[in-house]
């Protein structure tokens, strides 16, 4: 089948997840001569509230840990989409881009947006970035290399926001507070499920919490990274569970050093 160009567009809206990505793509948009203006969102969408009435349960933060309510805490990304919904009242643009790869966040993003854009009379277009590396995120990819994606854009039809926006309920409803993407499908898995990532990057002696956050996000597979505040929650949770010892106050990674408790060394 022959490829068609997409029909051209003069001041589109750019949506995409995360203060790298949104970077990336306004750099395509300020120097490789992408048309439009960009939002960023915020990325915690693999682990934490989906909605307001989530933002607020205790239960759920005690779930996460209570060292990473900054992680969890879902009405900075409730205010903001409430905040862009207005801009697009003032100053409605010609379309609206979503971008996103096939990884957990970016796929519950472009649903979200699907979900919070229902109604509107914006067109809806969607570049689905490949991977590099096993890692299909956007930020992956340099500007030049987002410019040339642009191209690649497709109209999102009625039918398909339905779904997408169907979908987004799903996982709202069902698939918190920690999620994955699995044979193409975002599904819940239980708070704990990365734990042994953490366990595996602590040993019997002293070493800064920083690296073994970092060790542990470096350890996920490509479609399903986890960030820093996620696991700094969890390392929280295992300290208080008395599986990582921590040498003092938790107050900052960079402040404290963690091992395994005595009884896992052996």
């Amino acid at each position: 089948m022959s490829f068609v160009s997409p029909t051209p567009l003069v001041n589109p809206l750019h949506f995409a997840l995360g203060d790298s990505a949104a970077g990336s793509v306004r750099a395509a948009c300020d120097s490789c001569g992408m048309p439009g203006a960009v939002i960023g969102f915020s990325n915690d969408l693999a682990a934490g509230p989906l909605d307001d009435s989530q933002a607020r349960d205790p239960g759920l933060r005690g779930f996460l840990g209570g060292g990473g309510e900054a992680a969890i805490d879902g009405d900075a990304r409730l205010s903001q989409w409430r905040a862009v919904l207005g801009r697009l009242e003032r100053e409605p643009p010609e379309a609206v881009i979503l971008w996103g790869g096939d990884n957990v966040a970016e796929v519950i993003f472009v649903a979200m947006a699907c979900d919070r854009l229902a109604g509107r009379p914006e067109r809806l277009l969607r570049v689905q970035v490949p991977g590099i590396e096993g890692r299909p995120y956007v930020a992956m990819h340099s500007p030049e290399q987002l410019a040339r994606l642009y191209a690649t854009r497709r109209p999102l039809s009625g039918a398909d926001r339905r779904v997408l926006a169907q979908d987004f309920a799903r996982i709202r409803d069902t698939c918190g507070p920690v999620r994955r993407l699995e044979s193409g499908r975002v599904v819940g898995v239980p708070g704990d499920y990365y734990d042994h990532l953490l366990l595996a990057a602590c040993g019997p002696h002293w070493q800064a919490a920083g690296p073994v956050v970092g060790t542990a996000m470096a350890h996920c597979d490509g479609p399903n990274l986890m960030g820093d505040g996620f696991f700094s929650a969890r390392l929280s949770v295992l300290i208080e569970a008395g599986r990582i010892e921590a040498s003092g106050p938790r107050t900052a990674l960079r402040e404290y050093r963690v091992r395994l408790a005595p009884t896992r060394q052996g």
